[in-house]
């Protein structure tokens, strides 16, 4: 018995053949981009840090440029970050070395009651359906932020120029990173020298995942 295999088109639900090559091989393409219908359907979202703010010079424990706290109930939706960022604002009086640290929450924890906006990737403004609350310059809870909890986050990145900002740092992280209901993820950066002032953010995206 033969059986023919359709798709269905997710906008129109109009059924459409698959076509095989002659081995029988689905001849398949990537006509989108990766996150392109994720940030289409307005699940993608970004928040960034207000505050320009020192980086540590050492490994700190509740002290963040930036939390992202889920709001949601266990058995809710998950955030699933695809990307972390960071720009200086200002740099010291030496020369000096940078990269992005990072904290995620083991257990629920409070909120951390922030109030900085989150945005749609995909241009159609602020949200208030995001379960996720991000909090500029926060003290986080001492569940999360403790030191050993924090690791470095992509490459680091080195100054050319003393006082003047324009270092970046963009990491895809692409999912390896989960902040599940109830948990926070604190964001900061680690210079080698004082005196370079940052802001920090994310990209992510949020869906119910079966977390073991």
């Amino acid at each position: 018995m033969q059986t023919k295999i359709r798709g269905i088109q997710t906008v129109s639900g109009n059924e459409i053949d698959i076509k095989a090559n002659e081995a029988g091989a689905v001849l398949a393409a990537q006509e989108a981009a990766q996150f392109e219908d994720i940030t289409r359907a307005g699940k993608a979202f970004h928040c960034i840090s207000v505050t320009t703010t020192a980086a540590v010079i050492a490994i700190p424990t509740t002290a963040g440029m930036l939390s992202i706290w889920n709001s949601a109930d266990d058995g809710g939706k998950s955030i699933i970050i695809d990307a972390v960022f960071g720009y200086a604002v200002a740099g010291g009086a030496v020369l000096y070395q940078a990269g992005m640290i990072y904290v995620v929450g083991q257990t629920r924890v409070a909120t951390n009651g922030g109030a900085i906006v989150v945005r749609r990737n995909n241009g159609y403004g602020a949200t208030s359906d995001s379960v996720a609350v991000c909090d500029d310059v926060p003290t986080l809870d001492a569940v999360t932020g403790v030191a050993v909890g924090w690791m470095p986050i992509g490459n680091s990145v080195t100054s050319a120029v003393i006082s003047l900002g324009g270092l970046a740092i963009y990491e895809r992280v692409d999912g390896r990173i989960i902040v599940p209901p109830g948990r926070a993820l604190g964001l900061h950066v680690l210079a080698s020298a004082v005196g370079t002032t940052w802001q920090v953010g994310a990209m992510w995206h949020e869906k119910v995942l079966t977390l073991a």
